[in-house]
């Protein structure tokens, strides 16, 4: 794939999953049943096409190792982050999932052996303070939000392994086939999580089915199964340079959605953000 290409999807992947966010407020019900419906619904509306590729390509081996890996720890993400959003500010929650570009590259060296240049890394320290300079000026860490900043941080882990390990066993497999093994998987997690925790896997109203409908469409097919897509052809450093990038765009489509202009502070720190994606795009290698 040429470059160009994979910054277009990038661009399009951080503009979809950048309404994440936003619709998991719009939903009233449990952290575990809003990650599940996101992946089973993303699953069951792919598979049609996945199985038509698995005849074709004759595919008689399901569910390997690693989308067994992947769908784990996507399930978990997506329930941490959830419940993490739910229990604590948009700000604050952003700005520890916003922390992945440090996270990802120690992940990614651990367990594929890839390294960072000295343009990545200084891309990344631009990235994260842009990061916490877009929230320390509404950081509210009291009490009540300790628990749900936890969360969030270990969610940052559990999403940064997940992009190592969709990079690591993404090839070989048609990307349809792929994400909707890994969907699957983690549908069964959060199913799990949902039973366990909440006694069971929860609907909502009105307004929650249409934002879970858009959690689906958007964010999850439109963005992480593209994420899986891409996770081929580049590292997992750029794909994670997105994680702080969503949260500007974030702050953008409040303007028109709930009418918050942002204040004078928020500019300096886009621009680090910004300028942090830049870099990491222009000067990461493969």
């Amino acid at each position: 794939m040429s470059r160009s290409n994979i910054i277009f999807l990038w661009i399009v992947i951080t503009l979809l999953t950048s309404s994440a966010s936003i619709l998991t407020k719009y939903c009233n019900i449990s952290a575990a049943s809003i990650g599940f419906w996101r992946v089973f619904g993303a699953a069951i509306l792919i598979l049609p096409f996945a199985i038509w590729i698995s005849k074709k390509e004759n595919k008689n081996k399901f569910f390997t190792k690693g989308t067994l890996l992947a769908g784990f720890f996507l399930g978990a993400h997506f329930t941490t982050w959830c419940w993490g959003i739910q229990n604590t500010s948009i700000a604050n929650a952003c700005l520890f999932i916003g922390l992945q570009p440090l996270i990802t590259p120690f992940i990614a060296h651990y367990m594929i052996g890839e390294r960072l240049n000295k343009w990545e890394m200084l891309a990344v320290v631009l990235a994260v303070f842009g990061t916490i300079w877009l929230t320390i000026f509404q950081f509210n860490a009291n009490r009540s939000d300790l628990a749900g900043i936890a969360v969030t941080f270990l969610s940052a882990i559990l999403c940064s392994t997940y992009f190592v390990l969709s990079r690591k066993y993404r090839a070989g497999l048609h990307i349809f086939v792929f994400s909707t093994e890994v969907f699957f998987v983690a549908a069964f997690v959060q199913a799990i999580a949902a039973y366990s925790i909440y006694g069971s896997i929860q609907v909502g109203d009105t307004r929650s089915i249409i934002a879970l409908v858009g959690l689906v469409l958007l964010p999850t097919i439109g963005g992480h199964a593209l994420v899986m897509y891409l996770l081929k052809y580049a590292k997992p450093q750029l794909i994670s340079f997105s994680v702080p990038t969503q949260f500007v765009f974030a702050t953008l489509m409040a303007v028109p959605l709930f009418k918050e202009v942002p204040q004078l502070w928020f500019y300096p720190g886009a621009a680090l953000v910004i300028a942090g994606v830049i870099l990491g795009i222009a000067k990461t290698e493969g």
